[in-house]
């Protein structure tokens, strides 16, 4: 009896050290990853997977490993930016952080700023690591606004014209898109069928997460609503031909697939020089946006990047 009470006594210190140590395994700060000084640990990691599937839940249709390379790419990325902005600006004194947070709030279905930390603890994410990811993100858009505002091109008469057409009731889209280029030795063929066939199995939102180039990956590719008059005819000629989702279409930046959310005709007398503006706006963002992916990657080519 005092032996089998002994073994039992063995057996429990033993099962109670080796949860302990799985425990201490899991919470061990560990290094995966050096960006030129910067480094990337395994927390990074697992926050940055926390983050990203608050932004865009569907990515929990994926399988872990893709979540996980995801996140990888997502915070090699942010890192190879931060080094790149931290030449010129000093995030460490500046608060404006909060304002990207804010501006955030006011267009999501968040009420305040403590509904947002609400939502956050519910997934286990620290306030902190957003407010620092969306810190990044947008001092690196304001860079590349700035940076090549001079070099964009944009045919205002063309614009304008195609408000004009437009009559008091106007239809909107309610839009989500993937945006992507074909690499070299790559064709359109085999990466289309690649991202139709993770839009099959895992869903559009978690598609654009993998394959799209465009910042609106983040959330799933979400555009939200957009006047018809914002849209250039070639690209809402190709929306008008489906009912959800387009075929590859190109563009300027690549090549653009489209799905369509919902629609509605609106009844409002246009505002033209507000609706030109808006135009002008989009326009301006999908060129930037193409200045901005060719010039990260010369950024990103430079970078030493080490896996440890």
């Amino acid at each position: 009896m005092k032996n089998t009470r002994n073994f039992y006594l063995v057996f429990l210190v033993l099962i109670i050290s080796f949860i302990s140590n799985v425990s201490l395994s899991e919470n061990k700060t560990e290094i995966i990853y050096k960006i030129n000084e910067e480094i990337i640990t395994n927390i990074d990691l697992n926050n940055e997977e926390k983050f990203l599937i608050f932004l865009n839940p569907n990515l929990k249709n994926l399988l872990k490993d893709q979540i996980t390379k995801i996140s990888k790419n997502s915070l090699i990325n942010r890192k190879i930016k931060e080094v790149e902005l931290k030449k010129i600006y000093d995030f460490e004194k500046s608060n404006s952080g909060e304002k990207y947070v804010k501006r955030f709030i006011k267009n999501s279905k968040y009420k305040n700023d403590q509904d947002l930390r609400n939502s956050l603890e519910q997934s286990n994410l620290e306030y902190e690591f957003l407010l620092k990811n969306f810190h990044i993100d947008n001092i690196w858009r304001e860079f590349i606004y700035e940076k090549f505002k001079s070099q964009v091109k944009i045919n205002v008469d063309v614009l304008k014209k195609q408000i004009q057409e437009q009559k008091t009731n106007y239809e909107e889209l309610n839009l989500s898109e993937i945006v992507f280029k074909i690499e070299a030795n790559g064709n359109l063929k085999d990466l289309s069928k690649q991202i139709y066939d993770e839009i099959n199995s895992s869903g559009f939102e978690a598609a654009a997460s993998i394959y799209s180039i465009s910042e609106t990956k983040k959330f799933g590719g979400k555009l939200g609503w957009i006047k018809s008059s914002q849209i250039s005819r070639d690209i809402y000629n190709e929306i008008k031909k489906i009912d959800t989702i387009t075929k590859p279409i190109k563009t300027n930046n690549g090549f653009i697939i489209l799905k369509l959310n919902e629609k509605r005709i609106v009844e409002k007398k246009i505002n033209l020089e507000e609706e030109l503006q808006k135009l002008i706006n989009t326009e301006t963002d999908k060129e930037l946006n193409k200045f901005g992916y060719i010039y990260f990657n010369k950024i990103k080519k430079r970078t030493f990047i080490s896996e440890i």
